[in-house]
């Protein structure tokens, strides 16, 4: 059984954006990216709803603030519990403090409000190709969002996390934008992309938000979208020295007809949207100063 797990922090008025996911099968449980450090009551509430009184698995897509602030208090109350995540995540999971300024640097107030993260101790952390959970779970290294990030693909289900960004289900069809902060590399993005596409034959999972079951729209759609803001941001940049946000914005609502959906997003979401659409354009801004110069 695997349900999802809102995890909405009202003081930034979030709602519908941040979850966990949890799986109850024959050979115990697991839970895909316990959220912020700001909701592990509600995590916890919910793990009770459900009856879950030990965790054999947590599966971590990556350990941006939103996804993993929470796994220190998570682990101390499931101490049993095996933290997978990427080779990359392994030292800032010991001493998040790092992490913590980074995040403080890019998101402020914002990062302020999901809480810092707790250390977790080096034995409950494991790095895995492929993790021993009934027909197992293929580990599918996909940086690009992130550079520690990566899915997990079972029989029935693919958590993708950020690989194909923001994602939100409308009444006829869906919303996506990408999911580019500093530092974004477009042709990781590009790689990652093709190695979960054997994997498209099921559900797709999101961190952010919600379920579908066609993966290869998702891909075709996510793709098309990250090339073609890529050459938005791109001719802003040359026409201007210093491209103004907003106009880049209207640009792409203008041009690309998956985010000109945005508008049937509901008020307090698209508002939420359009501020983290700055931070995936400044992504591809730096990037584009690296590989354009």
């Amino acid at each position: 059984m695997l349900d999802l797990i809102d995890l909405d922090v009202p003081a930034l008025g979030y709602t519908r954006f941040i979850s966990a996911w949890l799986y109850q099968g024959r050979e115990g449980n697991f839970l895909v990216d316990p959220g912020p450090a700001c909701t592990v009551q509600t995590l916890f509430d919910a793990l009770d709803r459900h009856g879950v009184r030990r965790l054999s698995w947590i599966f971590l897509t990556h350990i941006h603030m939103d996804h993993s602030g929470g796994i220190g208090h998570v682990i101390q109350r499931f101490p049993e519990a095996k933290v997978v995540c990427h080779e990359k995540a392994v030292p800032h999971l010991m001493a998040p403090g790092r992490l913590w300024e980074g995040s403080l640097k890019i998101l402020g107030d914002v990062a302020v409000a999901y809480g810092k993260m707790l250390p977790i101790p080096a034995e409950s952390i494991m790095t895995l190709e492929m993790i021993p959970f009934e027909d197992g779970v293929h580990v599918i290294p996909a940086p690009g969002h992130a550079a520690h990030h990566q899915c997990f693909a079972g029989k029935d289900f693919l958590f993708c996390g950020e690989v194909f960004g923001i994602f939100y289900e409308l009444q006829d069809g869906f919303y996506l934008r990408p999911a580019t902060p500093p530092v974004f590399v477009l042709e990781d993005c590009l790689t990652s992309m093709d190695a979960v596409a054997p994997f498209l034959d099921r559900p797709l999972c999101f961190s952010h938000y919600g379920r579908w079951e066609n993966g290869p729209e998702i891909l075709s759609a996510a793709r098309n979208q990250l090339l073609l803001w890529v050459d938005v941001v791109r001719r802003h940049r040359i026409n201007q020295a210093q491209p103004d946000m907003q106009t880049i914005i209207d640009d792409l609502a203008t041009t690309d007809p998956v985010y000109a959906r945005r508008n049937r997003l509901p008020a307090q979401i698209r508002k939420r949207e359009n501020y983290f659409s700055v931070n995936t354009i400044r992504g591809m801004l730096q990037y584009l100063e690296k590989k354009d110069g």
